[in-house]
Parts: structure tokens; sequence; C-alpha cells
């Protein structure tokens, strides 16, 4: 069951003008935000609930929304709370929603030429750090072949899985 969304009376959206190429889910995340949103943008809401609502899998509501948050449509307040950009929500008066959209960081105004660029430059700046974080748990996480080794001839016995292809220690007896 679908729940009743807040009643809005006004809203611009002439920032959806300069919409940035962004995945399909992306907008379909936004929709759905768009359609339960409080006066003022907030939107309480899990992964979990949007996945239901959209019927996916979460991992891609997750996708859907970092997109948004790197296009500056969509902040994340914390866990189950996010926030729209005053440029695309709605409000109870035209009054709130131009103080909201006058407040806004000039960073996060959408109504901007370099919008795609900058967008292109977030999601180019989140896959650099995803890569760093990964070498560095892989860096990390990973033993010499010379401890493996050592390890071998200090007597511990390991078998291969053949479907895993890695070392496995035998249950002991």
């Amino acid at each position: 069951m679908n729940p009743e969304p807040p009643e809005l009376t006004y809203g611009t959206f002439n920032g959806f003008a300069y919409m940035p190429a962004m995945p399909g889910i992306a907008y379909r995340v936004l929709f759905r935000l768009l359609g339960t949103q409080e006066p003022g943008g907030r939107c309480l809401v899990t992964e979990d609930d949007l996945a239901d609502a959209l019927e996916v899998h979460r991992s891609l509501v997750g996708r859907g929304l970092q997109a948004l948050i790197h296009a500056r449509l969509v902040f994340r307040q914390t866990k189950g709370v996010y926030l729209l950009n005053p440029m695309i929500s709605g409000g109870r008066s035209i009054t709130e929603h131009l103080e909201a959209i006058g407040s806004l960081d000039p960073d996060d105004r959408l109504d901007v030429d370099d919008y795609q660029e900058r967008y292109d430059t977030a999601v180019a700046q989140a896959k650099l750090e995803k890569e760093a974080k990964r070498l560095g748990r892989k860096t990390a996480g990973s033993v010499p072949a010379a401890e493996k080794a050592t390890t071998a001839e200090t007597g511990d016995v390991l078998q291969f899985s053949a479907a895993r292809r890695r070392a496995r220690r035998k249950p002991s007896q």
C-alpha cells in the first residue's frame, strides 16, 4: 500500500531543464522521491522501501541515489532521510520555496551552464576514490607469496578447492 503523499502547494521545476545524463534508475528513484516528498523536499524513505516500491534490487536503488547525489539533485541527511534540491522540490508557499532556493550554496544550483561537467567530474572523482579504496584493501589484505610458502612449510595442511581456486584448511581430526 502506498502512503498518501503530503500536500504541496507550490514548486518550480525549471531545474529539470539542466538535468544531466544519468543512469535510468536515477530518474525512477528521483520521480519516486518527488512524489513522496514532504513540503520543503524532505523524503523519509530507506533504500529497501524504494527498492520495494520500484520493484528493483536494493543495489540498483543505491546506484540511482549515488547518481542523484553526484548531480546535487538529492542530499543525504542521514540513513533514510533525503532532501531534494530546492530547485526541484515543492513547498507550502511561494515565499518558503523561493527562500529555500535563495539560501542554496552556489555550487548546489542547477541552473548553471557547466552542470553536466560538474556531474561528470563528481562521478569521475567518486570512481577514483572507490578504486583507491579497493586497491588499499587489496594491498592491506594480501599476503605476500613468501609468507604463504612459509605457512605451508610449517606443517599447516592446505588443499585447493577446485571450485573456488583458493587455499582452504583441512578440518582438524
